[in-house]
């Protein structure tokens, strides 16, 4: 009787301690069991007090943590180094998330895809299975986020690839390889090079505009002179197969 107590008691500690493991991202969520899309909270390994995501827990199997995303226009995404390492906006509407989030793909083999939209509705998509910022920096901020991706497959084409490698720019930090300021040029922050391929924190300017490459623009897909509709960043780690 003693030694089936002991058992019970063991099989109580080791489910008690199940119930405090906290979800390190969205991956975590869809694992425990949630399927519905949300915000939730995340606890990654950096950050122990956590913050709130949106979990993308439907698309291509789920369990991605959005880290960007253009809707409507309503958001200013013309802005200065210290609002894009804290990120900005509203989890369930436009948002970037900010360096707090970028940080852990340095400790686990993340992959990215990008969902986007024209103003017709047609869609599209471009995943990388190799994605990460700061990666082997021990100050990702200090060393300017830089890009890490590869990997590509999708409908949209690949307008990343060129960027990997490349430290984010913003309007007050210039960081890339271009005479002028890239971010203030094309009204934008990203890992610009001389300039972009992509350039996704452009102008929200609703389609077809005459001034270039300084929208929401995806050129693989719809050229430079053609602001998305809908873009939405997001991360999980990477599956075996992948």
């Amino acid at each position: 009787v003693n030694l089936h107590l002991i058992r019970q008691i063991r099989v109580w500690l080791i489910c008690s301690s199940c119930q405090t493991v906290q979800p390190r991202d969205c991956s975590d969520v869809l694992a425990s069991g949630v399927s519905v899309d949300g915000v939730y909270s995340v606890f990654p390994t950096h950050d122990p007090e956590g913050f709130m995501v949106y979990c993308d827990l439907s698309t291509d199997g789920g369990g991605w943590t959005v880290i960007q995303r253009r809707e409507d226009g309503s958001m200013n995404f013309f802005r200065g180094w210290e609002a894009y390492r804290d990120g900005f906006g509203t989890t369930t509407g436009e948002h970037w998330l900010g360096g707090p989030g970028f940080t852990w793909t340095n400790q686990r083999g993340y992959e990215l895809r990008i969902d986007m939209a024209d103003f017709d509705n047609a869609t599209a998509f471009a995943c990388y299975s190799d994605f990460s910022v700061g990666r082997d920096s021990v100050n990702p901020e200090e060393d300017g986020y830089p890009l890490t991706v590869d990997g590509y497959s999708g409908t949209a084409g690949d307008s990343l690839l060129k960027h990997s490698g490349m430290r984010f720019t913003t309007k007050d930090r210039d960081q890339d390889q271009s005479e002028n300021n890239c971010a203030a040029y094309y009204q934008g922050a990203w890992w610009y090079r001389n300039c972009h391929t992509s350039n996704l924190n452009g102008q929200y300017l609703r389609g077809g505009h005459a001034s270039y490459a300084d929208g929401v623009e995806w050129s693989s897909w719809t050229g430079w002179q053609y602001s998305l509709r809908f873009t939405e960043m997001k991360i999980r780690p990477r599956r075996p197969e992948s």
